[in-house]
């Protein structure tokens, strides 16, 4: 038998329409679909990482506006991730607090400053993670995934408040919500507009690189991004969010956006500017699109051995 944290909540609305998906829902174990979206997460870290060029960010062209990071370095980092995705799920398959999972988060980014020197992908721990805890709790409907990772998400900030981190500091002094009200809303920036646009633009011409292109104009648009914040204050935000017009503008008119990126990019590492929220964001927009595609339910039909009450250790 399952053990499952906490019932989703059917009432909630769902961040999917129903109507664009399969009525029929079948509650069965989580195990296979949170190894599944395990690697996808690894994998929507790796593209987003190789994704070039990106404003101000990590890629294979250069450092972006980070002189203390390095592409090996965060490769390195990625490589880290499948150890907190196991970790993590077999906390949840024993049943363990919640408490329990945010300590696999703090042990994973611990060992990325042990073992790469530094917290490279915090961000992405913190939404991965609750990511694999939503997928956990939402047992089987789609449309309720957005809802459960905001139930997480205000569980964790109950049990692990704010610290001092930049990108805290800046949601202060800006009187912004941030990463965390994105979070504690469902993450509508990545279900309502990024995950959206990265499927219709990946069906509608199968351009994999041209989709992910979409889904980070979409998210420099709407992301209350507190890195860019920290770094150049709401002129920074403002920046990015032009940025991210121009950059969908130019996918509608079908241009090649990488020169106009690259020039961008130039102007970013000039002033300072960077895009971390929009970085995580657009790796699990990746990840969620590689796991679910456009498919109507979390989980896949069963074997016998897989259904709950049947005894199954896979």
């Amino acid at each position: 038998m399952c053990v499952i944290d906490r019932p989703a909540n059917a009432s909630c609305s769902p961040d999917i329409p129903l109507r664009s998906f399969s009525p029929r829902w079948i509650p069965i174990s989580p195990w296979p679909t949170l190894r599944k979206l395990a690697r996808s997460l690894a994998l929507g870290a790796r593209r987003e990482l190789n994704l070039t060029p990106k404003p101000g960010l990590v890629d294979r062209d250069d450092n972006g506006s980070h002189p203390d990071l390095t592409y090996a370095q965060m490769r390195a980092s990625v490589r880290l991730l499948p150890e907190y995705y196991a970790d993590l799920i077999a906390r949840l398959r024993a049943g363990s607090p919640f408490a329990s999972c945010i300590e696999a988060g703090r042990l994973a980014e611990a060992r990325m400053l042990t073992r790469v020197g530094g917290n490279t992908h915090r961000g992405y721990i913190f939404l991965s993670g609750l990511t694999l805890v939503g997928t956990h709790r939402a047992q089987g409907v789609l449309g309720r995934l957005g809802s459960a990772v905001a139930d997480a998400a205000k569980e964790f900030f109950r049990a692990a408040p704010m610290g001092n981190s930049h990108g805290s500091r800046a949601s202060r002094a800006f009187g912004v919500g941030g990463i965390r009200r994105e979070a504690e809303i469902g993450l509508p920036s990545v279900f309502e507009a990024a995950w959206p646009r990265y499927s219709s633009s990946l069906q509608r011409d199968g351009d994999r690189t041209r989709a992910e292109y979409y889904a980070m104009a979409s998210l420099m648009q709407r992301l209350e991004d507190t890195t860019a914040l920290h770094r150049c204050g709401p002129a920074g935000l403002d920046r990015v969010r032009a940025d991210g017009r121009e950059l969908q503008t130019l996918l509608d008119g079908g241009s090649d956006p990488r020169a106009f990126l690259r020039l961008r990019n130039a102007a970013y590492r000039r002033v300072g500017l960077t895009m971390g929220g929009v970085a995580d964001c657009l790796a699990l927009t990746m990840a969620l699109q590689h796991c679910f595609g456009g498919g109507p339910a979390l989980r896949r039909p069963a074997a016998a051995s897989e259904r709950p009450g049947v005894a199954s250790d896979r």
